[in-house]
């Protein structure tokens, strides 16, 4: 019997080859749209102290307004390639000063402006006022005045403080001196009611003007709320005239000082020599002194001359006069 003869037999095997190209594929393109997603993905927060403007993005539907997000808003997902604008939602300032630290310009500044009889007066001024909050007013300035000088940008120099220059100076400079030519120089430098006056006067004309400039009311007072607006607050400091007023100023007050002091001592001698001689009239006008009073008198004197050697005491008209004259002992 001949052994069996076992013939090779072929096993057909799954072919996976194609299988894990596909899957490989799907994964390449899950991660590169999550990559996509990421890199347009608009995650943000609002600082308490910015307020938000949400515009949409995207690749297909354009920029479009959506909302304004409020101050102190946590961060979350806004949209594919959406935009969020901050701008400053506290108090603002801008400041006139000569010390170069403390004004916009970061130099020495000031305004310049005449009194009524046409003396130079230099002044220092600082303006309080804040965006109107507003959503469909902060709309139009970020999208009509905002856009056109990047005032988003907060940095010194930035589009916001270009754009303070630009709306906001000239029209403290023009108030400022309509203002001051109803005031003369001696109200303007020693009369601190005239300052008062001032303020109160310029405040609601540079809120009026610089919006109107502006083409809204864009801007109110620092205490402004999306139901009011108040106008702007408005300080004005150190009216300065020329140095040779100054002085001037400086001499009269010192002449009238000699006036005041020369006035002081001459009632001071009058009532002097008054009471000198009131005094004297009472002496006059006394009774003379009865015999115990003047052997008092000379009793006292004898023992106080007693006690120093060099005392020499002088009774005159019965005792009525008594001297003492007394030397070192």
């Amino acid at each position: 019997m001949k052994p069996r003869r076992f013939e090779s037999i072929d096993i057909t095997r799954p072919h996976l080859r194609g299988r894990s190209i596909g899957a490989l594929g799907v994964l390449g393109v899950v991660v590169i749209g999550g990559l996509a997603w990421l890199s347009g993905a608009t995650f943000k927060g609002v600082p308490v102290d910015k307020i938000g403007l949400h515009y949409t993005g995207g690749l297909f539907q354009g920029q479009h307004f959506k909302e304004v997000i409020n101050p102190g808003t946590h961060t979350k997902y806004y949209g594919e390639y959406d935009k969020i604008f901050l701008l400053p939602s506290t108090q603002r300032t801008y400041i006139v000063s000569k010390d170069p630290q403390a004004g916009d310009v970061k130099q020495a500044d000031f305004i310049s402006a005449p009194s009524s009889d046409n003396v130079p007066f230099t002044f220092e001024a600082a303006v309080y006022f804040k965006l109107n909050p507003k959503p469909q007013v902060l709309r139009q300035f970020f999208e009509q005045i905002c856009l056109h000088d990047n005032c988003t940008d907060l940095s010194p120099g930035g589009g916001w403080d270009k754009m303070l220059a630009q709306y906001f100076r000239p029209q403290i400079e023009n108030a400022l001196r309509i203002e001051i030519e109803h005031y003369d120089r001696d109200h303007l430098f020693r009369d601190p009611d005239t300052l008062l006056a001032i303020q109160k006067a310029i405040g609601p004309v540079l809120t009026e003007r610089i919006n109107s400039v502006l083409g809204g009311q864009f801007f109110c007072g620092p205490d402004a709320t999306a139901a009011s607006c108040p106008t702007f607050a408005f300080v004005l400091k150190n009216p300065t005239p020329p140095d040779n007023v100054v002085k001037s100023y400086s001499d009269n007050a010192a002449s009238a000082q000699d006036v005041i002091t020369s006035q002081n001592q001459a009632k001071a001698k009058v009532v002097a020599a008054q009471g000198e001689a009131d005094a004297q009239r009472a002496r006059a006008s006394a009774p003379p002194l009865t015999a115990d009073q003047v052997d008092y008198i000379r009793a006292q004197a004898m023992q106080a001359c007693a006690s120093n050697t060099n005392c020499t005491l002088v009774i005159t008209d019965g005792g009525a006069a008594t001297n003492i004259n007394v030397g070192k002992k």
